[in-house]
């Protein structure tokens, strides 16, 4: 079964190494997102009507909201993967850059020489035994690097619901209420009656405007909290799988799994956490 060798959250978003040998399904992440092979299995990932072998000489690349998927070459044979997932917050911050393009051009990611040394930098340092992981900077020369080749300013996400008047005021809305209420079941079939329109006319709406499905969105709003609380909490599984509107604990186990690629229980044992690093007050 898939685990999580190394899992690392902080103020950049999240890093992980996972050993993975099952398919995960079809979904999005808000944040900029980067694959690496290390070792067995190659894995395949299908974004943007292309299907991507990730391998010792290709990467991917993806941008916020954009949906894809994993596919072991071989089902049932395990792959090491580098996987990050960097928020478009924090890489407008590090970048200076204005919100609002594209963090990468390309989803295929051809491993430089420069590339792969900062990869096997940030394997190197989430393997370490050391307390304090100072990885922004490492991450940051990653992101740099991958997008470098093609002349891409690091920017923000792809969907910026701040920006309304770019949105249909029926979208906003249902954006925001999947936030609120990510497991209520009939938040779009509600907004879709009040805005006169049918179910397959506001899906087709809402994917032209956002990018992904609705469901799609509700389930990639509905991990992260599930992540934010396994992260942040000491609250057992059970409890979050019911405060997140799950019927048992099974089926939240099995919505992870198809998500991230293991259990809950499994994520949070291989997790360690970098605190925002506080600037050192000025002496007088």
């Amino acid at each position: 079964m898939s685990r999580a060798v190394a899992v690392c959250h902080g103020p950049f978003g999240r890093v992980s190494i996972y050993d993975l040998d099952r398919p995960l399904v079809l979904h999005a992440h808000r944040e900029a997102h980067l694959i690496f092979y290390l070792e067995g299995t190659a894995g395949l990932v299908d974004v943007n009507g292309q299907r991507i072998r990730v391998d010792p000489f290709m990467g991917i690349a993806i941008n916020p909201w954009e949906p894809h998927n994993f596919i072991p070459e071989r089902e049932g044979s395990f792959g090491l993967f580098l996987v990050v997932y960097l928020r478009p917050e924090w890489l407008a911050a590090q970048t200076m850059t204005p919100a609002g393009g594209l963090v990468f051009p390309s989803s295929e990611l051809v491993v430089t020489r420069e590339l792969a040394a900062w990869r096997d930098k940030a394997v190197e340092m989430l393997l370490s035994s050391h307390r304090e992981l100072n990885l922004a900077p490492v991450l940051m020369a990653l992101a740099q690097a991958s997008s470098e080749p093609i002349g891409c300013e690091l920017a923000s996400s792809l969907i910026h619901l701040s920006a309304e008047e770019e949105i249909d005021r029926r979208v906003r809305r249902a954006c925001r209420l999947l936030e609120e209420h990510p497991f209520h079941e009939g938040v779009l079939a509600s907004v879709a009656r009040e805005a006169g329109l049918s179910r397959a006319h506001f899906f087709k709406l809402f994917k032209e405007q956002i990018g992904v499905t609705p469901t799609v969105f509700a389930n990639t709003v509905r991990l992260d909290a599930a992540l934010d609380r396994i992260v942040t909490s000491r609250d057992p599984v059970t409890s979050i799988s019911h405060g997140l509107g799950f019927s048992c604990q099974s089926v939240f186990t099995r919505f992870f799994t198809a998500h991230i690629g293991m259990a809950p229980s499994d994520y949070r044992r291989a997790l360690r956490l970098v605190e925002p690093r506080v600037p050192e007050a000025a002496h007088g």
